[in-house]
């Protein structure tokens, strides 16, 4: 054989070695070209979900499509936050492939991608599952998550996460972080059960326990305008911030948990609870039972009625029957409607006790003093060597 023809071959050889081992890396790893860059869940039929499952080794959540809207299982069908739930469907549709590869046993443990209900395995080692399902019960998406992928841990934040799909023997790393969806049932609650804008409010009414002794009334005469106190009479002034934080406690609420009314500790009940009656021009009464004062071991807890007063305003119109207006007529539509929406929001309300961080807690004022600005303190002159009595006497002076 010739040499030139031998070194031909010996190229030849190389090439395909090459060839080989790089055909060999990629089964491998699993990954083919026309994965990476992919959308893992792109036909994702998100109209059909009615379910949703999602288990970690400490805790799990149930979340389901009713008549109503959604709901979380596990706090006995409080609504769910429903702009999490379209968030997390949104967010699936738009993940992408980076690599995929092998399922082994050793993988799964170093990846935390083992079932999170295996009890026999570390948490460590465990993942958090994933299962949306349709109206008639068929699953439609089940996945496992694990650990996040960094590239630089002193550079930055991970930048992506190894997912496994149930009954693919592949691991998929995604470009998306999905760690954010995890948590309890409580991450997953309508933080926001009140809809108040604090510049609605008319007044504000803080009464002892049983509804009987007023402690102080607040009362704005028109929207926009200050609040002013009413009663009782003090020569006290009124300590805006504390008056501000007061009247927007309603429109800045935010929950942390929720439980049904049932189970209503005695602190909470209405011969026990002081009462805030916040009074909205439109004639909605949201009446506010903040228990008594709470701790870092004793949880905040707050729950919710809702009536209904007719303005001032429509009172004295109907009593002045002014030009076109009949004084024997019934009540308008408008008037209907008022009424209605509290009647609504007082049956959505009534049947939950709230549990919120204790800096909102204390924005419900119950003590007047704390909605007074300091009174001024009082300077006395006093006596001191070489100093002048601020008492003079006016007995002429006797020679001895």
């Amino acid at each position: 054989m010739k040499p030139k023809t031998l070194v031909l071959l010996m190229v030849v050889l190389v090439v395909l070695a090459g060839a080989g081992a790089l055909l060999m890396y990629s089964h491998e790893t699993g990954s083919t070209s026309g994965e990476m860059g992919a959308f893992l869940f792109e036909q994702l039929p998100a109209n059909d979900i009615t379910s949703i499952v999602i288990e970690t080794s400490t805790s799990a959540v149930t979340l389901k499509k009713g008549a109503d809207g959604w709901i979380v299982a596990e706090r006995y069908g409080y609504p769910a936050d429903f702009s999490r739930i379209s968030d997390l469907v949104r967010t699936l549709k738009k993940i992408k492939i980076g690599r995929s590869f092998g399922a082994s046993d050793e993988v799964l443990k170093r990846l935390s991608l083992k079932s999170p209900a295996s009890a026999d395995t570390p948490e460590s080692e465990r993942g958090t599952s994933v299962r949306m399902s349709d109206g008639e019960g068929q699953t439609v998406l089940q996945m496992t998550l694990g650990s996040t992928r960094t590239r630089d841990r002193q550079k930055g934040p991970p930048d992506g996460q190894y997912v496994m799909l149930q009954g693919t023997p592949q691991v998929y790393l995604i470009d998306t972080i999905l760690s954010a969806y995890e948590g309890g049932p409580a991450r997953w609650l309508e933080k926001r059960p009140v809809h108040v804008d604090g510049n609605e409010i008319s007044r504000i009414t803080c009464l002892g326990p049983g509804g009987t002794d007023i402690r102080y009334v607040l009362e704005r005469p028109a929207k926009g305008k200050n609040f002013e106190l009413m009663s009782p009479s003090t020569g006290r002034k009124l300590k805006r911030s504390s008056v501000n934080r007061l009247s927007n406690a309603l429109s800045s609420l935010k929950i942390s948990d929720v439980e049904p009314v049932s189970g209503v500790p005695k602190p909470l009940g209405p011969e026990a609870s002081p009462r805030l009656d916040y009074a909205l021009f439109d004639g909605r009464v949201y009446h506010v039972f903040p228990g008594t004062a709470c701790s870092a071991t004793i949880p905040c807890r707050i729950r919710f009625e809702v009536g209904f007063e007719k303005p001032e305003s429509e009172i004295k119109d109907v009593g002045g029957a002014g030009p076109g207006k009949d004084r024997g007529s019934a009540e308008t539509p408008s008037d209907a409607t008022p009424t209605d929406k509290a009647a609504e929001e007082d049956k959505r309300l009534k049947s939950w006790i709230f549990t919120l961080p204790e800096w909102q807690h204390q924005a419900f004022f119950i003590d007047l003093g704390e909605l007074l600005e300091n009174e001024p303190e009082k300077k006395d002159v006093k006596r001191g060597p070489g100093k002048l009595s601020s008492v003079f006497s006016l007995t002429p002076n006797k020679t001895v």
